[in-house]
């Protein structure tokens, strides 16, 4: 993340009081950390990824997969790892549990966020918020485009200034 980005994602989730949050991308587990250790009231975290051998679409996410996935946030009871084959693109909405909060930061193709938002969106409970990272206007991944198509067709998405987070409430 860039320098002032978690803090950001941490009132983000806060600001819903959140009992039950969704990780899309759980990487090494390291903002899985940072959440469970900052926002208070958190009972279950999910994070989802791939296994290690793993192609993604976008060559620049190519030496983002990681080789431990979780592993740093293995060690807190609250947190389950969801390996899957392909990510989130093997999941259904049943496979995930209700949530207050969902942080989208895998797959970075349109295909992907797209998923990503479709099974947040059936997720996450009124009251909730989704947030999305690497929204950045760069043509190396997906995020903004998918976003901006999500906003021109009815979703209310806000950037948040100088990051490359944005969100919406539910």
């Amino acid at each position: 993340m860039n320098l002032g980005e978690l803090e950001a994602l941490l009132a983000l989730i806060a600001s819903v009081g959140p009992r039950v949050v969704i990780e899309f991308g759980a990487n090494s587990g390291r903002t899985a950390k940072a959440i469970l250790r900052n926002v208070p009231g958190i009972t279950r975290y999910v994070g989802i990824d791939v296994p290690q051998t793993y192609v993604t679409e976008k060559i620049v996410q190519r030496r983002e997969v990681p080789e431990r996935p979780g592993e740093l946030a293995l060690d807190d009871p609250r947190f389950r790892l969801l390996l899957a084959r392909h990510g989130s693109h093997d999941l259904t909405e049943d496979d995930l549990p209700a949530a207050c909060a969902a942080f989208i930061d895998g797959d970075h193709s349109a295909k992907g966020v797209r998923q990503d938002y479709r099974l947040a969106k059936a997720r996450v409970r009124k009251g909730g918020i989704i947030i999305f990272h690497d929204d950045n206007g760069r043509d190396t991944v997906d995020v903004s485009v998918v976003l901006d198509d999500l906003a021109d067709h009815g979703a209310e998405i806000i950037h948040v200034n100088g990051t490359w987070l944005a969100f919406e409430r539910v």
